[in-house]
């Protein structure tokens, strides 16, 4: 029986700025949203690991009942989606291949920046998946640790950030990109900035939010109609394995949810082990 409800798994708040472009783009659907803070941040963990935490929450998805589940992170896109597709029945995708597909279709010149976690950037998940498609394109990346921690923490002040997003700007030196893929879902959040300093330096680039085309291929395997009667009350149910009150100050700060029905459910870490295959 489906229960039209759709999971997002991320290592905290970012997958907000995945959830935040589907509430508005499917409205006959409810949601589940799993911020596995405790283990945050998934870029300074091993490859294993984030395999792992990905195969037990697909899992705790499934018992859930999802129609489809959104690895609504980088990290564990490039380290769990592969590995959980071949565990579970159920229709689960990530935020790369809909991220590298949309650099592509607006990239003039053929080069590409890559913002995004230390694990991301070193699986190389972008290139290969870059140049499957185009293998014209050039690829430089840059990993930005203190920029998701400031995200996490709900340090959104517009000076703090842009000073942190320049830091990491100057790194790309005299690569000369106009498109750049925000390759980890806290950095739409502050998507702004990138806009703000870019404009400053008087360049043109274009910058990709994979959010956009992740939902859009969830309402495609969905076979979704956007003139589908909205569901009334739709919920919006948090599974946070940290501080629940932490997420929740961050969170009022990136989404205004208060037109849906919200719950708060702490996870416990051992709990996990029980729905993994």
């Amino acid at each position: 029986m489906k229960k039209d409800l759709i999971g997002f798994y991320d290592s905290g708040v970012g997958g907000l700025s995945v959830l935040k472009v589907a509430l508005n783009k499917i409205k006959n659907k409810n949601f589940v949203f799993f911020g596995d803070t405790l283990r945050m941040p998934y870029g300074a963990r091993k490859d294993e690991e984030i395999r792992e935490y990905t195969i037990e929450v697909m899992g705790f998805f499934e018992n859930l009942g999802v129609d489809l589940s959104i690895i609504a992170c980088n990290t564990a896109t490039s380290y769990g989606l592969k590995e959980a597709n071949s565990i579970y029945n159920y229709p689960i995708i990530g935020v790369v291949e809909p991220g590298s597909v949309n650099a592509i279709e607006r990239t003039k010149n053929k080069k590409v920046a890559l913002v995004a976690t230390k694990s991301c950037v070193q699986s190389g998940i972008y290139d290969r998946v870059l140049k499957n498609i185009d293998p014209s394109i050039e690829l430089k990346s840059v990993y930005c640790p203190d920029l998701t921690l400031a995200i996490e923490r709900g340090e959104l002040e517009e000076d703090h950030i842009d000073e942190i997003v320049k830091s990491y700007l100057r790194e790309f030196g005299d690569y000369d990109f106009d498109t750049m893929i925000l390759g980890c879902t806290h950095y739409p959040i502050v998507e702004d900035s990138f806009n703000r300093i870019f404009k400053r330096q008087g360049r043109e680039v274009f910058v990709v939010d994979p959010a956009y085309k992740t939902v859009l291929d969830a309402t495609n395997i969905l076979n979704i109609d956007n003139d589908k009667e909205e569901i009334q009350n739709r919920t919006i149910d948090f599974y946070i394995t940290g501080d629940v009150d932490k997420f929740h100050f961050t969170m009022d700060k990136i989404a205004d949810l208060s037109d849906f029905d919200v719950s708060f459910h702490h996870v416990k870490i051992e709990d996990l082990e029980k729905y993994k295959k």
